[in-house]
């Protein structure tokens, strides 16, 4: 498990298919700040950490199993706004193409509410518009909505955002509604070890305290690199 969210002063982490032990997101060193999720469901696939100088609040009517939703506040040339930040999962074996009903629902309130909306997803689907080699039907059917949105595709380049042995793709996508959009900045895909098939997505909104989101998928921990690195700290560690 990778120990990057303890790395950062300021931020927020927007994950999709955290380990859960016992119905509970386990293994994510928070340190001080505050874990959100649908507590109440025995296998949720969304969380959002949020470090200590993050002040958020849970949306519950929009969180559940697939969908977190927290609201927070960013200072921008001395004005405060509101901005919501979800952690979205997307099932790849869902029998209805995307989007979901929950990912609906969170757009349609940040658009009634009239308040910026930031999105990390695991959208398990493949799409040239965000760099993805090929395009399927479910990219089609998730495009096909995005452009009925305010909802932007923040993705640059085709580096891939999911990796393994056997194939690499960009199948996770950011999204940003109209309003924030060009205050959001920096968007790549980290080299930084996530010890899981996903790499992490880094990016900051432009603000006079700036927050850092990104996420991973812990759940494919490549358990054979993390105990490699873990002996490689202790003999450096005992001068071996």
């Amino acid at each position: 498990m990778n120990h990057s969210i303890s790395k950062l002063q300021t931020g927020l982490a927007l994950v999709q298919e955290p380990w859960i032990y016992k119905n509970r997101v386990r293994g994510l060193n928070i340190r001080g700040g505050h874990l959100y999720y649908d507590s109440t469901c025995e296998t949720p696939r969304t969380c959002i950490v949020a470090t200590g100088a993050v002040q958020a609040k849970m949306l519950v009517q929009l969180t559940s199993r697939d969908v977190t939703a927290v609201k927070i506040t960013i200072s921008v040339g001395g004005v405060n706004r509101d901005v919501v930040m979800g952690s979205v999962y997307l099932p790849y074996d869902a029998q209805e193409p995307p989007p979901s009903k929950e990912l609906v629902n969170l757009v349609q309130f940040c658009a009634t509410q009239k308040l910026p909306l930031i999105v990390g997803c695991d959208a398990n689907s493949h799409h040239t518009c965000w760099g993805s080699s090929d395009t399927n039907s479910r990219g089609n059917a998730l495009l096909d909505y995005l452009v009925t949105t305010e909802l932007d595709i923040l993705n640059a380049g085709v580096k891939p955002t999911f990796v393994t042995a056997r194939r690499q793709e960009v199948i996770d996508i950011s999204l940003a509604t109209a309003d924030i959009v060009t205050d959001v900045i920096s968007w790549r895909v980290s080299e930084e070890e996530s010890l899981s098939d996903h790499r992490y997505i880094k990016f900051q909104t432009r603000s006079d305290h700036p927050i850092q989101p990104y996420w991973r998928n812990p759940r494919a921990t490549r358990w054979d690199a993390f105990n490699a690195d873990l002996v490689k700290a202790m003999e450096g560690a005992l001068g071996v």
